[in-house]
């Protein structure tokens, strides 16, 4: 259930964040070498969400996997026939803008391919739970009481002779 969660959420979080993202490049690159604080943090706040969906695959290595080969796809798909994006009309004029730079400039791919190396890395993955009485290597010895040591004297359980209290000598006549 987790995996099909993760394929659902990587999936709506990688169009989520690549729309983000392709905004704020538009509006970056919209303004003529001017500073646009808006573009800056909408770039910024698309950097969280991949960072978000990298993240999750601490719940389901599917979530950056499909995420990432969706954008792989996408970056494959604008330099193979890059007339193809060239000719979508978005309506909206930061995305019109910023769709070709993201996905021929290399960006598409460049996450994608991260994604995609982060969905297929075997560590993080869930372990199996440990009963609480199982000894965690086989060799470490868990105390069952008091050590031997401390035990009161009982027949034949100490090896060494009862100790009798501390006598002072008698002191020599002055």
């Amino acid at each position: 259930m987790r995996h099909l969660f993760g394929i659902v959420l990587g999936a709506v979080l990688v169009a989520v964040a690549s729309a983000v993202l392709l905004f704020g490049v538009g509006e970056v690159a919209g303004r003529d070498g001017g500073t646009s604080t808006t573009g800056l943090v909408l770039v910024t706040a698309a950097g969280v969400l991949f960072g978000l969906l990298a993240a999750l695959r601490r719940m389901s290595p599917l979530a950056p996997l499909v995420g990432g080969l969706a954008l792989l796809a996408a970056g494959v798909g604008a330099w193979v026939r890059p007339a193809f994006y060239a000719g979508v009309d978005t309506g909206v004029d930061q995305l019109q803008v910023g769709l070709p730079a993201g996905l021929q400039g290399g960006t598409a791919l460049l996450l994608g391919a991260l994604l995609v190396v982060v969905g297929l890395l075997p560590g993080g993955r869930r372990r199996a739970r440990r009963d609480d009485d199982e000894d965690d290597d086989g060799f470490t010895a868990v105390p069952d009481g008091q050590p031997q040591a401390w035990r009161s004297p009982e027949a034949g359980t100490n090896a060494y002779p009862r100790a009798e209290p501390y006598q002072r000598p008698p002191l020599p006549p002055s």
